[in-house]
């Protein structure tokens, strides 16, 4: 990519930002070097990693990075055999810690989910499995080594011996100078009663009158030289013995982190190995956290130079962007887009540049899931600093320089981006070579938007194939933009429109009109009607969805009767046969008996026979009741189905009274409200009580309303797991429904859809809910879900 493209469209401030998301030196420095990649696979492959970050990051928070340490310069001198110091070890030991946390983070991970979300999560899961905990290694220097940086009386019984054998002559040196600074014989010649250190030798201050009356060696002397730091010459054996010891002890700290570099030393490969993995992890991490940031999405790519971005939001503006919806590539390679100063022509122009840089880079970018970018191996922008977001310089020089560089390298993978194409020049001149450039391009096959003013250039635009139009909206009426991109629209100056406005009289505008040229008015004319047919378009595709929506729910509202019905009615159908099955097997069963009796008798007499006969129409008699109690059954399961939601009934075992508030036909059950109960209960151990509709409605009423002042329209299920998410939902519906709402409104984010898609199951089963939809731009677009209950 061209650095200067880079820098035009503020690339680098997009990785600083990117970069304050990473825990590690070494991913930061990874950030830092990030750059567009033009292949395709290896951008596919980027950005689902940070799509599988983010779904981990939303479900089990960050990954415990902290304890992770540059361990470059220690392991390369560990691999020459340098003995490392205590200070290089802890780190080494904080690392080892670190990956061993990372470990323990990532076997949460995954535990209790379906397949789909499991090979999401596999795509980063997979980097955390080839990280090797070394605990054996962790467990030596710790050890060895306490948390303050310590060498450990444990680390070695030579250590352990020298260290008591200091604590020896150390307590003797000490009960010597204490009977010193004590004795009154010293006194007057000590200027304190204090032991002090000098030369790694315990010394006591005498006064400098004395010094030679003393009986000592020193070593120190005050600044104002009234006091000399001497040592008694009774310690001076214990001293020297001291200092053999300390000698003793360096030498065998050294040898501990000898044996503990050569120990590190077999184990570099793994620590590489681990620092890497490890550095690759908090760099999609940093990308995940950046995404959610910016409220991004991962884009469909191609490679074909076609892009479609759908509420595409600049991710540098300090201000909440108005989202733009924006198409090139397809049908057309060049897009003009016209429109007042600072309507946001530039900001639309440096947002498509911005987002095919980030999404190269394998960075997701804010705008809607529908979205979808190409790739390419050359992005050309040459836009004027003036309309920049932070910077100000232009000059047409400057410009015919850049875009003189750019026409000898683009080609059909290419995107150049022109600001103001032949600004800065006469008018005539500089849009003939505006019309001259676009058209070189278009015939090179390079994808292409530009900005312009330039009546002629929106003429061209509008009379040649593979050309198209586009303006950022501007509104009459408060004579301000609104940054509303419109496909397929040139810009209209608005000048005389303005100036009308304003209060200039009409004479004057009207010898401005006579004054333009035929071609200029019949532009303006072009997008006068234009601008008219899209107000008409747009107001009949509101009327159509909404059309399309009231017949959507009433296909789904009849598909879901169907479908009750026809399980209804293989559920009696199974039923009837079961039934009628058990009855013949009972009533051949006793006839069976009655015969063997019979037979069993050698001589049957004729009361014999009609007691048997008495027995058998018995049993058909009460097998034909049997087969009538079915029946009722049948019928009063039928009746059933008259039960439904806020009937009021009684409980036929309890007696109790309360309201439906559900109905599973399903499964035949209902829950009942019963006070401050919910009862579940079958659909035939509860009796309907007819109660005048106007005390009903009443107490209906109070009922709804209690419930409506607590229960809020809207569900904010982001950051919530798939499971909780999903039994919050179905408790916050019963809710919903038993207050009477008519529509809620499910917010669930955007990310990867997971969470999205969890929803709309829970939705897809409650009986509650008659449709749902994603929302629409203004509500939140595909980050909510709006739905609508029963009645």
């Amino acid at each position: 990519m061209e650095e200067s493209s880079l820098e035009i469209l503020e690339f680098d401030k997009i990785i600083d930002r990117v970069q304050e998301f990473a825990a590690t030196i070494i991913g930061k420095e990874i950030i830092s070097r990030l750059q567009p990649v033009d292949n395709l696979n290896y951008v596919k492959n980027k950005l689902r990693e940070v799509s599988s970050a983010r779904e981990i990051l939303e479900e089990y928070g960050r990954p415990p990075f902290g304890g992770i340490r540059d361990l470059r310069e220690i392991i390369e001198k560990a691999d020459k055999g340098i003995v490392l110091s205590v200070k290089e070890v802890m780190d080494v030991r904080s690392t080892l810690e670190g990956v061993r946390e990372l470990k323990k983070y990532s076997r949460e991970i995954g535990t209790g989910i379906d397949d789909e979300l499991q090979d999401i999560y596999s795509i980063i899961t997979e980097k955390f499995d080839r990280l090797t905990p070394l605990k054996q290694l962790e467990n030596e220097i710790n050890r060895c080594i306490d948390e303050h940086g310590e060498i450990k009386d444990s680390a070695s019984r030579k250590l352990r011996s020298i260290r008591r054998e200091m604590d020896r002559i150390e307590g003797k040196i000490n009960d010597k100078l204490n009977s010193i600074i004590n004795n009154t014989r010293y006194q007057e010649m000590l200027q304190d009663k204090l032991v002090t250190i000098r030369g790694n030798r315990y010394v006591v201050p005498v006064k400098s009158s004395y010094k030679n009356t003393f009986s000592g060696i020193v070593h120190d002397q005050s600044t104002s030289g009234l006091t000399y730091f001497m040592e008694p010459m009774a310690i001076v054996k214990l001293n020297n013995r001291l200092g053999e010891l300390k000698r003793a002890e360096e030498q065998e700290i050294y040898r501990i982190l000898k044996k503990l570099s050569e120990n590190i030393k077999e184990h570099t490969r793994d620590l590489s190995d681990n620092l890497e993995m490890v550095s690759l992890l908090d760099v999609d991490f940093a990308r995940a956290r950046f995404s959610i940031e910016i409220e991004g999405i991962e884009p469909g790519i191609n490679d074909k130079g076609f892009i479609n971005i759908r509420g595409g939001r600049h991710p540098l503006l300090k201000v909440k962007p108005v989202p733009i919806d924006i198409t090139v590539g397809n049908e057309f390679k060049t897009l003009v887009i016209t429109g007042p100063n600072t309507g946001g022509k530039t900001v639309a122009l440096k947002t498509v540049g911005l987002f095919v840089l980030m999404v190269q880079a394998g960075l997701h970018i804010p705008a809607e899931e529908e979205t979808v970018i190409s790739i390419f191996n050359g992005v050309y922008a040459d836009i004027g600093d003036e309309q920049s977001i932070e910077q100000n310089l232009s000059t047409f020089s400057s410009h015919i320089n850049r875009i003189k560089r750019f026409l000898g390298k683009a080609d059909a993978r290419s995107l150049v981006l022109l600001d103001e194409i032949g600004v800065g020049t006469d008018p005539r001149e500089g849009a003939a070579l505006g019309v001259a450039i676009l058209e070189h391009l278009r015939e090179r096959g390079v994808t292409t938007i530009a900005t312009t003013h330039y009546s002629e250039i929106k003429s061209y635009a509008y009379s040649q194939d593979g050309v198209e139009n586009a303006s950022v909206e501007f509104d009459m009426e408060t004579l301000q933009p609104t940054y509303r991109l419109l496909m397929g629209i040139p810009g209209g100056s608005n000048a005389f429109e303005i100036a009308l406005k304003l209060g200039l009289p009409h004479d004057i505008i009207k010898d401005g009109k006579e004054l333009m040229s035929g071609d200029d008015i019949k532009v303006e004319n072009i997008i006068s009607d234009l601008n008219e047919e899209r107000k008409k378009y747009e107001q009949l595709k509101i009327e159509i969805e909404e059309r399309l929506e009231a017949v959507k729910k009433k296909e789904q509202k009849y598909d879901s009767l169907l479908t009750d019905l026809e399980k209804r009615k293989k559920k009696l159908i199974t039923e009837a046969r079961e039934e009628a099955l058990q009855i013949i097997k009972k009533t051949r069963k006793e006839s069976k008996e009655i015969l063997r009796r019979l037979k069993n008798k050698e001589f049957a007499s004729r009361s014999d026979i009609d007691r048997v006969e008495n027995e058998i129409n018995l049993n058909l008699k009460e097998t034909e009741k049997e087969i009538s109690e079915k029946r009722q059954n049948k019928d009063g399961r039928t009746r059933v189905k008259e039960i439904s939601c806020g009937d009021q009934v009684r409980l036929k075992k309890t007696g109790q009274k309360g309201e439906v508030i559900s109905v599973d036909r399903e499964k035949g059950e209902a829950v009942i409200q019963a006070g401050i109960m919910k009862v579940t209960t079958g659909l035939d151990e509860v009796a309907k009580i007819d109660i005048p509709d106007d005390t009903k409605d009443e107490l209906f009423h109070s009922y709804q309303v209690k419930k409506k002042s607590r229960v809020s329209p809207t569900l904010d299920l982001r950051g919530e797991r798939y499971e909780t998410a999903q039994h919050k939902l179905d408790k916050y519906l019963d809710d919903v429904f038993l207050a009477g709402l008519k529509q809620v409104e499910i917010i669930h984010g955007k990310g990867t859809g997971a969470l999205r898609k969890a929803v709309h199951t829970v939705l897809e089963k409650n009986p509650h809910i008659t449709s749902y939809r994603l929302g629409r731009q203004e509500e939140g677009g595909s980050g909510v879900t709006i739905a609508d209950l029963k009645s």
